[in-house]
């Protein structure tokens, strides 16, 4: 009799939701770093706009590089749990070295590396996400991870606006480094062996699905290519905002603690909302 691969995988228990959750909580102000101050600290050491702007451009191209080969690592590996590790030890690690070092190209390089781990991360929890939860589960788990990670950038920044106003930019990092600690437990309590490999890289259990083996899916498959089209559109519009709003903050003479924190509190508290009822959606409209 054949036996299915999935089969043979323990089901996951609330323990394993309750650590995923954790995990995206937690890794929310770890993956940030000192990332969302970044502009703000570099500009008050003096640095010129034009430079900020080219490490923020060059952090951007590495992770939109690396996107791809990380995804297909993830999908490749069965150590998903330390590819998490890892790429948390490199954010903090990257947010460590912009902090003590005032060379462009010291800083660019962290800003990349740190780029890059972001690229690796995201993939690495949706893979651990579906290995665990399996197909049917895996719209409602993801809506609540989602939900928790928003709400862990929220707290994180609320902590880091307060902890940055009273004792400066090293607070912020020490911070995401204890919450990179945590993250670190969390992911180590979800046991490797509810991990279903296959199911983590979207087999279905009936084996019958055939894999899917050259990169040119991704310029052929046209949901992709429309999902990606609406990616690129969003991030035009919005994603430098929030540092561009910084830096004008610091021009003014502001607090850019108080300032990019709230903005960025605001911003999470909304995307909790829309996570959860994204998920409710998802689970009734497909």
């Amino acid at each position: 009799m054949r036996v299915s691969v999935a089969a043979s995988v323990p089901r996951a228990g609330a323990g394993d939701r309750a650590a995923l959750q954790a995990v995206n909580f937690f890794m929310a102000d770890m993956q940030a770093g000192i990332g969302p101050f970044l502009g703000v600290l570099l500009l008050g050491r003096g640095w010129s706009t034009g430079v900020i702007g080219a490490v923020s451009t060059l952090g951007g191209i590495a992770g939109m590089i690396a996107a791809a080969p990380a995804g297909a690592l993830i999908d490749a590996t069965t150590r998903k749990r330390a590819c998490v590790i890892l790429a948390g030890l490199f954010t903090v690690g990257a947010s460590g070295l912009i902090l003590v070092s005032e060379r462009v190209w010291v800083v660019a390089s962290a800003h990349a590396a740190s780029a890059i781990a972001g690229a690796a991360i995201g993939p690495a929890v949706i893979g651990i996400t579906l290995g665990v939860v399996r197909q049917a589960g895996f719209i409602a788990q993801n809506g609540r991870n989602q939900a928790y990670n928003h709400a862990g950038n929220m707290v994180g920044a609320a902590l880091s606006g307060v902890l940055g106003w009273r004792f400066g930019f090293a607070a912020v990092f020490w911070l995401a480094a204890v919450f990179a600690v945590i993250t670190i437990v969390a992911v180590l309590c979800i046991p490797a062996a509810r991990i279903d490999h296959r199911a983590a890289r979207g087999a279905t259990t009936d084996g019958g699905q055939v894999p899917v083996k050259k990169l040119r899916v991704l310029l052929e498959c046209r949901p992709l290519l429309a999902l990606a089209g609406a990616g690129i559109l969003f991030h035009l519009g919005n994603a430098a905002m929030l540092p561009l709003y910084g830096l004008a903050v610091v021009v003014a003479h502001g607090n850019p603690f108080t300032t990019v924190a709230s903005t960025v509190v605001v911003a999470q508290a909304v995307m909790i909302v829309a996570s959860l009822a994204a998920m409710w959606i998802a689970e009734r409209r497909g």
